[in-house]
């Protein structure tokens, strides 16, 4: 299980206690040997001092008592490594003092000193190739200096007193030989250091890249590397999308810190049920991934169990915090033979959960977890289609049944995607209302619409009016207004050139909002017009109290009229109402979805003033458009003295 590397993991890694005690297990002894060889020969041949023959017991009971103490405690390497360069480096300066300023024969003094070419250098190796163990490199540097110390003392004496000349060349050889391996070991542990710092830093960059900083589980990174590598192995497993509910309101009403609490809780949890799971991850916010070597059946079951397991409270500091969870399963190879569509059908599978009330769990179903993938693919490409070039705008007439011109243009929003081809206005404005995005496209087709107009007037020297839609959740923004006065300053279109178009159920929702938003407008000189009338609250109130000046009949009323039994009577006499209605406040009807010659000859029997619909003209490209609003007539006027109503 990946997790966080601690400040003690890194610091572990450098401590010699593994990398060293080992070699120090084969050295010892052998040094112990050596110096037991000495006694057994040296010493008894009198070619040994008599230093050698207290100081060669001393260093033998000294190397096997700190070999003993490394077998049996591996965490003394340290100390132990500390103890024998500062006993060892004493050794050879006491006996340095000795053969020099004692023993009087110079051949003796010259085979004494070709000991130390032997041990110093293993001293210093040993001290310094460990730069962690700083008592024992400080010991190391200590001995150097004192040992450098006595051979200027006995060279000073030699000036004054004269010495043998071999004592003195072989003096200042053994001097210069340390100095020489005291800076190409420092040279050698200095690129030591860097490059094992930097393997380090690359071994932390690597978890780290991994793994999720908060929870310390692995992040979508590591989860698509093992599950591609399960994969490789072509071993049956199954894949739990785990998704929190009611996390957002957590951290709404208690802050993110005691969110971020609750997914680490929710990551202790899953680490617990975790059983034979080869991975438990965060993927992002509050969404997690088990993978499992298990059968269907088992899945399902260890489902049931993370299900439980996360409804139970959660205690986060002070809070008591209550989270259930929506689980979906997919199985390889059964639902999907690679990791991004095994995690995308694990998601749909828990969206799914979602859309039936949360805290379940279900596996991938192709035939009703399709609808959701669809759904949640053009949501992850409309967040890129405005960025992407990929939206455009139609606009359809709005005619005049009386004669057949038109009289403005309503502003449509298309999409098509390079690879799901055109996907309707019916498909992703619900999508972007539901996330949001609607806010944003909506100001871009505005904003469109603003700068065609004024196109369109520059062109013809006519006032083109465009209607544009806009969602309720658009119109109760605050800045909505401002966002209107500056698209029209912007393309310096008069406000009597745009019309807003909102729906009947966004005006009652948030009345209080709409209606000083629309007086506002109002005074911008904008125009409102309320689309698909009949079909909200329909009180008819405030068509007297806000400042409307349209009407748009639903078309679901205009495609009765064309219906078999009673339908045609009731919209007939629905629409009849509208337009008397509209008529005594001065307001204009239109009526929507237009689509056969009878339907349009019943709604200028009834005396609507205005039309919409695939009979009278399909949404059109900016240039036909152009050309559809310069017609005479998009279609027969009214014969001549047909009365209209």
């Amino acid at each position: 299980m990946a997790r966080l590397l601690t400040e003690a993991d890194l610091t572990a890694r450098t401590q010699p206690d593994i990398e060293w005690r080992r070699p120090l297990l084969f050295a010892l002894p052998l040094a112990a040997l050596a110096f037991a060889i000495g006694m057994a020969f040296d010493v008894p041949s009198g070619q040994g001092s008599p230093f050698d023959q207290v100081t060669y017991p001393l260093a033998l009971v000294l190397l096997l008592g700190l070999s003993a103490l490394l077998w049996q405690r591996p965490a003394q390497t340290n100390a132990a490594v500390t103890s024998l360069v500062f006993a060892m480096s004493g050794l050879f300066l006491g006996k340095l003092v000795f053969i020099l300023f004692l023993i009087p024969q110079t051949y003796v003094v010259q085979l004494q000193m070709t000991e130390t070419f032997f041990w110093i250098p293993a001293l210093q190796v040993l001290s310094f190739f460990i730069p962690r163990l700083r008592s024992a490199r400080l010991v190391s540097i200590i001995f150097f200096t004192l040992f450098f110390l006595v051979s200027v003392a006995y060279l000073l004496r030699a000036a004054i007193h004269g010495a043998p000349q071999g004592i003195v060349y072989a003096l200042l050889e053994l001097n210069l030989a340390n100095i020489a391996l005291f800076v190409v070991t420092n040279a050698f542990i200095g690129f030591k250091d860097k490059y094992v710092r930097s393997m380090s830093e690359v071994d932390t960059m690597r978890q780290l890249i991994g793994t999720d900083l908060l929870t310390g589980l692995p992040n979508r990174s590591r989860i698509d590397q093992v599950i591609s590598e399960t994969i490789d192995a072509t071993t049956p497993f199954a894949l739990l999308f785990i998704d929190l509910d009611g996390f957002k309101l957590v951290n709404d009403t208690l802050g993110h810190g005691i969110g971020d609490l609750a997914l680490q809780e929710t990551a202790r949890r899953l680490e617990r049920t975790q059983g034979s799971a080869t991975l438990v991850g965060r993927l992002s916010g509050d969404e997690f991934v088990m993978v499992l070597p298990s059968p269907p059946a088992l899945a399902m079951q260890v489902a049931e169990r993370v299900l439980a397991e996360l409804c139970q409270p959660m205690i986060v500091g002070n809070s008591i915090v209550n989270l259930t969870a929506s689980v979906g399963v997919s199985i390889f190879p059964d639902d999907a033979l690679d990791a991004q569509t095994l995690i995308q059908h694990a998601d749909s599978a828990m969206y799914t959960v979602k859309s039936y009330g949360k805290a379940g769990v279900r596996r991938y179903e192709a035939d009703t977890d399709s609808a959701i993938e669809r759904l949640k693919l053009v949501e992850r490409a409309l967040g890129q289609a405005q960025g992407a070039g990929e939206l455009h705008v139609m606009y359809q007439p709005i005619c005049s049944l009386d004669d057949g011109v038109v009289r403005k243009l309503e502003t449509l929003l298309r999409w098509t995607h390079p690879e799901l081809g055109a996907i309707p206005a019916s498909e992703f404005i619900p999508i972007a209302e539901n996330n949001g995005q609607i806010i944003a496209l909506g100001a871009w087709a505005l904003r469109a619409a603003c700068r065609q107009a004024r196109r369109w007037n520059d062109v013809t020297g006519l006032a083109v009016t465009v209607s544009v839609n806009v969602s309720p959740l658009q119109f109760i923004q605050p800045d909505f207004v401002d966002i209107v006065r500056e698209a029209l300053q912007s393309a310096d279109l008069p406000a009597s050139s745009l019309e807003i178009e909102l729906t009947e159920s966004a005006v009652m929702r948030r009345l209080d909002v709409v209606k000083s938003s629309l007086k506002e407008l109002q005074t911008l000189g904008v125009k409102i017009a309320i689309d698909d009338f009949g079909t909200g609250y329909s009180s008819l109130a405030y068509l007297r109290d806000l400042p409307i000046n349209c009407i748009k009949i639903d078309r679901s009323f205009i495609s009765d009229l064309s219906a078999p039994r009673r339908a045609p009577q009731f919209a007939l006499a629905l629409i009849e109402a509208v337009i008397g209605i509209a008529d005594t406040l001065e307001l204009q009807v239109v009526a929507e979805g237009v689509e056969t010659r009878k339907q349009l000859e019943m709604l200028r029997d009834l005396g609507c003033d205005l039309g919409q619909g695939y009979f009278l003209s399909p949404p059109l490209a900016e240039d036909a458009a152009l050309e559809a609003y310069v017609m005479p007539a998009l279609f027969a006027p009214r014969p001549a003295g047909k009365p209209l109503h």
